[in-house]
């Protein structure tokens, strides 16, 4: 197995591609009949854009986002540099949300950046049966993969055949921690803007605190609770609803204050449980797919390997852990990125400033009305 040095990380979800061809673009693959992702197993996503542009982390959106066009201020805005630097933000939170979740497992590496090291040395490079069982093995593939240098057609190009089944077994959870460490920090003073910090918000600003280390805790326990995230969104509703009462006198600051409470709404989406049974269902009516639909399947809904439970899932791990360690080494070798990734200054806020309210909260925009007809 081929030594390498790139940390572990994982790039969260896929999902918007825009396409450099015709001007459309779109959430994650597409929409399922019923309001689902309509992810091919095909394919890459029955209705992914050829040679564009992705943005990683935002995978729950393609759940009733649809179809827009790239010639709106929607698309327009959200440029090739906002996507990366957005890409490379979720990458670094997935660092910190590795280096969290084995300081967990052992305290020792909690308070030894050796002793870390070490363990996603021999994770990545020379995996025990138990590292390959718990997943750990697969997803420390998964973050090498998700490098946001790596390009999406480069994934896209992987020709790896695993059989259908194989996912079936597959025990996914969701990558949630690296979200909430990105909602926590928007608990940072320098973060929350100074015209949030208003008399009129205080009360906001109060249970937003609450609940923010009441969502952290969730997430490193299990799973967040939907009645947290019912009430996370309603204190960016009420923010957003103060703001619209009345606006603050510079229109500057007012934007700025929305945009915060439009990141604070978005991020929760994340954090919801992703409903991937519809899409799972269509691989039984198949015996092949590959790895590149894996590797799409869960960036677009924000997955990641859990521990194998039974031998079926035990059975399917070992299977695949040496077809993702082959691509993985292949794709590295060719790409030759170097050691030290850029750094790129960047907030949440960036990227989600540039969306609509219909977007970020799942709606289905409504239908412009018909043109009136003309008069004799």
């Amino acid at each position: 197995m081929t030594k390498r040095t790139i940390p572990a990380a994982l790039g969260l979800a896929i999902a918007l591609s825009i396409s450099t061809g015709e001007c459309q673009a779109q959430w994650g693959y597409g929409m399922y009949p019923g309001g689902y992702g309509g992810y091919g197993w095909g394919g890459w996503g029955a209705g992914s854009t050829g040679g564009g542009s992705v943005a990683q982390g935002l995978g729950m959106f393609n759940i009733g986002a649809g179809i827009y066009n790239e010639k709106t201020a929607q698309a327009t805005s959200i440029n090739a540099d906002t996507m990366m630097r957005w890409n490379q933000y979720v990458y670094e939170a997935q660092k910190e949300a590795t280096r969290q979740y084995y300081g967990r497992r052992d305290a020792n590496i909690a308070r030894n950046k050796e002793l870390f090291n070490a363990q996603m040395d021999r994770i990545h490079n020379n995996p025990t049966a138990r590292d390959v069982e718990q997943g750990d093995a697969l997803n420390a593939i998964l973050d090498q993969l998700a490098d946001p240098r790596i390009p999406p057609s480069a994934l896209r190009s992987v020709d790896a055949p695993i059989d259908a089944n194989l996912v079936l077994q597959v025990p996914f959870v969701n990558a949630a921690e690296a979200i909430s460490i990105s909602l926590a920090g928007l608990q940072d003073a320098s973060k929350w803007p100074a015209r949030l910090r208003d008399p009129r918000l205080e009360p906001e600003q109060k249970d937003f605190d609450k609940l923010v280390t009441q969502a952290r805790k969730e997430v490193q326990e299990g799973d967040i609770s939907s009645e947290t995230l019912d009430q996370l969104r309603g204190v960016a509703k009420r923010i957003k609803g103060k703001l619209t009462e009345m606006p603050l006198e510079n229109r500057r600051e007012d934007i700025d204050a929305q945009n915060f409470a439009k990141t604070l709404y978005a991020l929760t989406r994340m954090l919801d449980k992703p409903q991937v049974e519809h899409v799972l269902e269509e691989l039984r009516k198949m015996d092949k797919t590959s790895l590149s639909n894996l590797l799409g399947f869960m960036h677009t809904f924000n997955l990641r390997f859990g521990p194998a439970q039974t031998p079926e899932q035990r059975a399917a791990y070992s299977e695949l852990f040496p077809e993702m360690d082959n691509v993985r080494d292949k794709l590295l070798a060719e790409l030759k990125l170097p050691d030290v990734s850029p750094s790129y200054k960047a907030q949440p806020h960036d990227f989600f400033s540039a969306m609509e309210d219909h977007h970020i909260e799942g709606r289905k925009q409504d239908a412009p009305a018909p043109p009136a007809p003309d008069q004799p």
